[in-house]
């Protein structure tokens, strides 16, 4: 299993979300070797994106690879998608889907 798909296994297994999209350099297929994974985590009803994302990161312990996860909600997208000031834009227009629930 490749650190990609060992991620994404946990990242749902931990958080259930609705999508995950990869983006960076390695939904661009331009990654090196001490390049990054860098997932948006999307799920509705999340009650604290900070506690989601810390159960993310504690099962992430033990990937072979350093990990970046961005937490959000489905409003959160809809309000910022077009925004330049924020990640998600980018990443939704960059970026590609890896799960769909």
């Amino acid at each position: 299993m490749t650190p990609l798909e060992a991620a994404l296994e946990r990242i749902v297994a931990v958080a259930k979300p609705d999508r995950v999209i990869l983006f960076g350099s390695a939904a661009r297929g331009t990654e090196g070797p001490h390049s990054d994974l860098d997932f948006l985590v999307i799920k509705r009803g999340i009650a604290s994106r900070r506690r989601l994302a810390q159960a993310i990161y504690r099962a992430l312990v033990g990937i072979r690879a350093s990990v970046d996860v961005v937490v959000v909600t489905p409003e959160d997208v809809e309000a910022l998608k077009d925004g330049v000031a924020t990640i998600i834009g980018p990443a939704l227009r960059e970026g590609r889907e890896v799960y769909a629930a």
